[in-house]
């Protein structure tokens, strides 16, 4: 066969494979055995390129390429992908044709790929019409729910159903806080997280940069089988070894992007293989749209933080506080069998503000608030005023209550600074807490009169 006959057949730039056949499931070399003019203009390729050398001589090395071609070439496959992988700023539309022809055990095809600048949502589409049913189920899901976690959760449980995979997860990652969380159909997965930071001997985090290291600039990873999956080996040996150690065989994983910034991932494993595409398509689908609707969670997240957050202190401010208590009220919030109540004031605020200025007063306020969180650590700490502020403590019992009420005064002896009045109430009824907040304040401001008592004393 005349292979460049052939390939100037082609209006779209296009481009003859071999692939080299090992075994059943896999390949040797793969090499570019001629390209027509288009071909050789699009990916910028020498006017004295010689066909006949392996294709990552002139193109990047690619695992999802390859294993396209191998399907083309060998198992007679006609297969198609529309995707933008991360080395490229334009959208691909390829395609992989098989020639009924070999020379023993090196194979052909024909590969085409034809670029477009923004992505054109008819080709995106362009997929079974059962996947497009079925992800459409899921955008509107999507476009419903209130709330992210249960509703990643669904969408999980809709991608194992639909695919049939062992186990599907989806990771967000907020790349703000460099904090992920893995999701599964059934919630919040901490030990497969926990599993897997322990196993490779690095964060969540620092586990997705390797991940986007190893997709290598493509779109996703795919591996069918352990033969392919050597291919994670040799790029990430320790996350081979834990895949191994969950008895994983087949995986793909596909990286969830808004614009360029990757926000998440989606994977299923142990699929049938014979459901490769259809599970390919689905979370490819999937990914796409899950994006924006991660970001929009973050963002709403930041806001919603930035308008409950104190931004000197870093504590939660009135708002929050007001926010709290009306779902207490409301009894939108559980029933607390104790909690305790603190309110803790500033001392010579405004005599360190009038002699040494704001920025010292400034600073007087976060010592003070870091003293609280020594103190109150995981409890709810709010700046409810200028020098003011509440300690919110549910379910603690009273023992414990007087336990911190005397050691935020003991520490401040030791220290020789008393820097806050405090006064505490501990309740048993939480119906009540408007009543006990008030009960704490005065408490709190009979401690700050006996302050300012005994300074006069002193001065006495």
């Amino acid at each position: 066969m005349n292979f460049e006959e052939l390939v100037n057949t082609y209006a779209v730039p296009a481009c003859i494979v071999s692939v080299q056949k090992l075994s059943a499931e896999k390949w040797g070399e793969i090499r570019i055995i001629a390209g027509n003019k288009r071909y050789l203009e699009d990916n910028h390729l020498p006017d004295d390129v010689v066909f006949g050398d392996l294709y990552d001589k002139y193109a990047p090395n690619d695992h999802n390429f390859e294993s396209f071609a191998f399907r083309s070439a060998v198992k007679k496959e006609n297969l198609h992908a529309y995707i933008q992988p991360d080395r490229y700023e334009v959208w691909l539309d390829c395609n992989w044709i098989p020639l009924s022809m070999n020379d023993g055990d090196i194979y052909y095809m024909v590969f085409t790929m034809e670029m477009f600048p923004v992505v054109d949502e008819n080709k995106l589409l362009d997929r079974e019409a059962d996947v497009n049913n079925d992800v459409l189920k899921t955008c509107i899901k999507l476009h419903k729910g209130n709330d992210f976690e249960k509703t990643m959760q669904e969408v999980a449980a809709d991608v194992k159903e639909l695919c049939s995979p062992r186990f599907c997860r989806i990771l967000i990652r907020d790349n703000a806080t460099k904090e992920c969380i893995i999701l599964s159909e059934e919630g919040e997965d901490d030990v497969f997280a926990l599993n897997l930071a322990m196993t490779m001997e690095k964060s969540l985090y620092d586990i997705t940069e390797c991940w986007i290291r190893d997709i290598g600039g493509s779109n996703c990873i795919i591996a069918r089988n352990r033969d392919e999956m050597s291919m994670i080996k040799e790029r990430d040996p320790t996350w081979y070894k834990s895949i191994c150690d969950y008895k994983v065989t087949s995986l793909i994983l596909f990286p969830i992007e808004y614009g360029k910034e990757v926000v998440g991932f989606i994977w299923a494993a142990n699929f049938d293989e014979k459901k490769t595409q259809k599970i390919k398509d689905t979370l490819e689908l999937t990914s796409y749209f899950i994006g924006s609707f991660v970001i929009n969670h973050q963002l709403f997240g930041r806001l919603e933080k930035m308008s409950t957050t104190d931004m000197l202190t870093g504590l939660l401010n009135r708002a929050a506080m007001d926010k709290r208590l009306e779902a207490i009220l409301s009894k939108k919030s559980e029933a607390y069998m104790s909690l305790g109540i603190y309110f803790a004031d500033v001392n010579g605020l405004k005599r360190t503000n009038d002699t040494y200025g704001h920025p010292a007063g400034d600073r007087l306020l976060r010592s003070a608030a870091n003293l609280l969180r020594e103190v109150f650590e995981g409890y709810e700490i709010y700046r409810v005023g200028g020098d003011e502020f509440m300690v919110f403590c549910p379910n603690m019992d009273k023992k414990t209550f007087d336990e911190k009420l005397n050691y935020i005064r003991q520490i401040q002896r030791e220290r020789g600074d008393i820097i806050l009045s405090i006064g505490g109430k501990f309740e048993t009824d939480s119906s009540k807490i408007i009543e006990d907040m008030k009960e704490a304040d005065i408490l709190m401001y009979e401690s700050k009169k006996r302050y300012y008592e005994s300074i006069i004393h002193e001065k006495a």
